[in-house]
């Protein structure tokens, strides 16, 4: 876990709180009316009814923001506004729906009790209160109840730091012209979107070039981060020279995961921090980032649900696995009554991106599992909405 900083509530939100939040404050701070209407004495309205109603002498009118300008005494009202300061000798709030003025006068057409629409000082939060702990994290509910007890300022673990680094002479921007055996760096796009997307602060440094020199100059910025996150250059290649450079060091943890898509996966170290190292492949360095790099980053924020929870699904396609390996196939799953269904996007292959940009969800075939049939039970680990 990193290092706490203060955070603007502004800007806070999804990050994980580094202090216990304590209230130096009664919230509301003082009791007002939980409506529009007219303070009184409840007692005054005993049998009010449409047929029947009790008349009050009105006094004035309170406005939120403004002090009362006198009191309730025995047969009289004040006009109140929702969040106005409730007068002295008032215990009751009537709603303007149930009352008709007229001639300095309120028609009350219904009974209330002591109490009724009135909001008591301290009765969200008492003064001395815990409102969060180390460890929560900010949701804009919370940041309102922060706010609501005076605090601009939390401490909270900072983002991690990410360098991003793609790698390949056959890379070109988006927009740029393609030469011959050229492609774009869709994987710059994807996973600079995925980094966001857990919060953390990407250090982009561009596209490494085939040669060990342009590789070395590029990672020397990795001291600046927390964690290094690679695309490219981790298979048995000639050119796989992230691979080679980390092995050179003797700083390689593991290399290759028995997964698919994704199995030429490195996990090591680089200018003395962790580097995660994923395949080329578009939609093997996604999934990558959604098994490793994503809980990474949120285990370094503080995060104890750094995994998606998985579901169970009746799968509509049939799903062939090489038995020694765990696959993730990409899905489309909806829900159908109390039951969710599933199928492929199309075409799985690790090149086609867009089999992951049209899936809600990873289907899970667990290694040792060669074949699920259509209309049987599979995991699932969604990955946006399941309508």
């Amino acid at each position: 876990m990193l290092d706490p900083e203060e955070v603007a509530l502004n800007v806070a939100n999804g990050r994980v709180l580094a202090e216990e939040v304590r209230s130096d404050r009664d919230v509301p701070p003082f009791t007002n009316s939980a409506m529009d209407g007219y303070a009184v004495r409840a007692a005054d309205t005993m049998g009010a009814s449409e047929l029947a109603p009790v008349r009050l002498a009105v006094l004035g009118e309170i406005r939120a923001g403004l002090a009362p300008p006198t009191t309730v005494r025995p047969a009289t009202a004040l006009r109140i506004m929702t969040g106005a300061v409730m007068p002295e000798g008032a215990d009751a709030v009537v709603r303007v729906e149930d009352t008709a003025e007229r001639d300095d006068q309120v028609e009350v057409r219904a009974a209330v009790t002591a109490g009724l629409s009135v909001r008591r000082a301290g009765t969200d939060i008492r003064r001395g209160d815990v409102i969060a702990t180390a460890g929560r994290v900010v949701t804009p509910g919370l940041i309102g109840v922060i706010a609501s007890v005076g605090r601009r300022t939390i401490a909270c673990i900072r983002r991690p730091r990410v360098l991003l680094l793609t790698t390949g002479d056959e890379l070109r921007d988006a927009g740029e012209a393609l030469g011959p055996g050229q492609i774009t760096n869709t994987n710059r796009y994807t996973l600079r979107a995925a980094l966001d997307d857990v919060g953390a602060e990407v250090l982009d440094v561009g596209v490494a070039r085939d040669t060990r020199a342009d590789l070395v100059e590029r990672l020397r910025s990795a001291q600046n981060a927390d964690l290094v996150v690679s695309t490219g250059g981790v298979s048995m290649g000639a050119y796989d020279l992230v691979r080679a450079l980390i092995e050179d060091r003797e700083a390689v943890d593991f290399w290759q995961v028995a997964l698919r898509p994704g199995k030429p996966l490195l996990v090591g170290s680089v200018e003395g921090r962790p580097l995660i190292g994923l395949p080329g492949n578009p939609v093997s360095a996604l999934v990558g980032v959604e098994l490793f790099v994503r809980p990474a980053v949120l285990k370094m924020q503080g995060r104890t649900d750094y995994e998606r929870p998985r579901l169970s699904a009746i799968t509509e396609d049939r799903l062939v696995n090489p038995p020694h390996l765990e696959q993730y196939f990409r899905g489309i799953a909806h829900r159908e009554g109390d039951r969710i269904l599933v199928r492929l996007t199309g075409d799985q292959g690790s090149h086609v991106l867009r089999s992951m940009a049209d899936a809600n969800c990873l289907i899970v075939v667990p290694q040792g599992t060669s074949e699920i049939a259509a209309g049987e039970a599979v995991a699932i680990i969604p990955l946006g909405p399941i309508g």
